[in-house]
């Protein structure tokens, strides 16, 4: 137990996974408080319930439930409470920044950002996927941490522009870093629509207008590239790659690789043993 309450801890350090520290429970912050101190990277820290004090910077703001607080490296961050009472919170820390430049605070500052009911219950959703994808330790759990993070940054978006239309950079490049993280998925314009809650018309438009290409052939794109960097790692059989991206038959994929890059997969293979 901690001797700040029963907050339960993972430490996640190894590079480069962007994550440095997860931590989520009751804490009590009085007893004693957590004096100022920077931190390893981007800090956001989220109240369930209670009322405790941030120290940012040597001044004590009072931080209340369904608020959270994203501190900069630079920024000192210490926690408080009264005597005899407690919080429930959430704590990430990531090494690398929020992706969009609205969750990016000023150097050595903290900002603030209040959610709504049904974002709050998306965050505890999120943080309960990341404590799951940290105990994985493996490739996957890598890339299910990285998905968690872009859909934790879009949903204290939401917070920070209620009701205003996201912008359309900010889509694409969540758009496309979707694909890259889903690169197996049987349906992904359906599955794409549903994660930037858009419709298949908006989402082709949005495409065509950023990219000049429809989803379905950037995640194409997105598909043989990934399957090129496995074969030239020298690592993977072709066989491999196929069944990672969910063709059924390996041919099917070395023709669809061949088609789209004019060289053979076994080709590439071929060259990273030379």
């Amino acid at each position: 137990m901690s001797k700040h309450g029963n907050a339960l801890v993972r430490l996640y350090r190894p590079a480069p996974c962007q994550l440095s520290y997860l931590s989520w429970g009751r804490r009590h912050y009085g007893e004693p408080p957590l004096e100022p101190a920077m931190h390893e990277g981007w800090h956001y820290f989220v109240i369930l319930a209670g009322s405790p004090s941030l120290t940012v910077n040597g001044r004590d703001e009072t931080i209340t439930a369904g608020e959270v607080s994203l501190g900069d490296p630079d920024c000192s961050i210490g926690h408080r409470d009264r005597p005899g009472h407690s919080c429930q919170m959430l704590t990430w820390i990531w090494r690398t920044p929020p992706a969009h430049s609205a969750l990016r605070p000023q150097r050595g500052k903290a900002l603030r950002i209040r959610l709504g009911a049904e974002q709050l219950q998306r965050v505890k959703r999120l943080h309960a996927q990341c404590r799951k994808a940290v105990a994985q330790s493996d490739e996957r759990g890598v890339i299910e941490l990285q998905s968690s993070r872009l859909l934790l940054d879009l949903c204290l978006l939401e917070g920070v522009e209620e009701r205003r239309t996201p912008d359309a950079a900010v889509r694409i490049d969540l758009a496309i870093q979707y694909l890259r993280n889903h690169i197996a998925e049987a349906q992904p314009v359906q599955g794409l629509s549903a994660y930037l809650q858009i419709s298949p018309a908006s989402l082709y438009r949005l495409f065509q207008e950023k990219t000049g290409k429809s989803p379905r052939a950037v995640a194409q794109d997105c598909r043989m590239e990934w399957a090129r960097e496995k074969l030239r790692s020298g690592q993977s059989s072709v066989k491999s790659v196929a069944y990672a991206l969910a063709y059924r038959h390996p041919p099917d994929f070395s023709r669809a690789f061949k088609h789209h890059f004019g060289a053979t997969a076994t080709d590439i293979l071929r060259e990273s043993a030379v």
